[in-house]
């Protein structure tokens, strides 16, 4: 099955310039001028490692990767970067950033800016057919239905994409019209749906602490675990209730985390079940509910359990390959990420997450 016809689910090519001022960690942002050049950055990982500091020099190793490529000089850049680690003809689907409001400074490109940059990436005859756009919805942002139509409409974006841990419930009512005309038109969306990644820095305050159907209280009190209340999959529930048949990808498939406790043990001791079981449990009750393993596959060990799952009847046709390129990048390359995963699940099922089931996501023909 060496002609796979392959889709990359999940990928970014924004850059640092879509990215507030804080949102790299201070330590990093310290160390900038020392991590401008990878001969200095390899210098100073092996100094931080000579004084046995060998995952800190990991650490600094992997950040000025992921820095590297995002002070690429435009989005078109990263992405012919991208096109590099997989076979000609292959398509990748970008999912754009909207990090104005996660409270964490500034931004020097606005996200307008950065749609229209891909827009003409789209409009290129030697990339139109490749690259699949899609367009953030923040429900705080005022005009973001009239954004999501004319780019889906006008520029043939492919989706949408959401990111809860921003400050949000994917339940959220300014939502409402988006998901209507996402059904309505069978437009996917792909959703971040695991614990970590990007989060809201802003104040949390007793008012946001209560979520607002359950009632439950979380006390986290640093932002990363708090905006878990956000990402959580059971709040797709209230979204899928009122949407049934709506098109949308559980991005990372609740995340390695989670794929580890379930193999421990499917409930924690809060008694709650492991994200790997919800995001599961929602692919197999609705129609149109799909879910990526992008960044999650990272892990080879977790192989095992992705392929027992893709013997699954009910969900085994809803399951995406994705590379969450390139965040990814902090943990491991684009190539040995996707040439791992292809090797440890083999050619049958890779054909099967990489090829077949994106293609009916995308309703594209091969």
């Amino acid at each position: 099955m060496n002609d796979i016809k392959i889709i990359n689910c999940h990928t970014h090519i924004f850059t640092r310039n879509c990215v507030p001022d804080n949102f790299v960690p201070f330590w990093v942002r310290s160390l900038g001028t020392l991590l401008e050049s990878r001969k200095t950055s390899g210098g100073l990982s092996k100094l931080v490692s000579f004084f046995g500091k060998k995952d800190l020099a990991l650490i600094i190793k992997k950040y000025h990767y992921f820095l590297t490529i995002g002070d690429l000089k435009s989005q078109l850049e990263i992405f012919k970067l991208l096109q590099g680690f997989y076979p000609e003809g292959t398509k990748l689907c970008v999912l754009s950033m909207d990090m104005e409001y996660m409270m964490a400074g500034a931004v020097k490109q606005p996200f307008k800016a950065q749609l229209d940059e891909l827009a003409v990436i789209k409009r290129d005859p030697a990339y139109k057919e490749i690259i699949l756009p899609f367009i953030f919805a923040h429900p705080e942002r005022p005009d973001i239905f009239s954004l999501i139509q004319k780019y889906i409409e006008e520029e043939n974006f492919a989706g949408i994409k959401l990111y809860p841990p921003l400050g949000y419930y994917p339940f959220d009512e300014r939502l409402n019209q988006v998901y209507a005309y996402a059904q309505s038109n069978n437009i996917p969306i792909t959703t971040h749906c695991s614990r970590g990644g990007i989060f809201y820095k802003g104040k949390i305050t007793d008012e946001m602490r209560k979520h607002p159907i359950t009632g439950k209280i979380n006390k986290a009190r640093k932002n990363k675990y708090f905006t878990d209340i956000f990402t959580d999959p059971d709040n797709y529930e209230y979204v899928l209730q009122k949407y049934p048949n709506l098109k949308i990808n559980l991005a990372h498939f609740g995340g390695a985390d989670e794929w580890d406790k379930y193999l421990q043990n499917t409930i924690d001791e809060d008694g709650e079940l492991s994200w790997f079981v919800k995001v599961r449990e929602l692919v197999r009750k609705y129609p149109n509910v799909y879910a990526d393993i992008s960044y999650t596959g990272y892990k080879t060990d977790l192989s095992p359990l992705l392929k027992i799952t893709l013997q699954n009847e009910a969900i085994k046709n809803k399951i995406l390959f994705g590379s969450d390129y390139y965040m990814v990048e902090q943990e491991v390359s684009e190539r040995e990420f996707s040439i791992n995963l292809r090797a440890s699940i083999g050619e049958e099922n890779y054909g099967l997450i990489a090829g077949t089931n994106p293609f009916e996501f995308f309703k594209m023909n091969k």
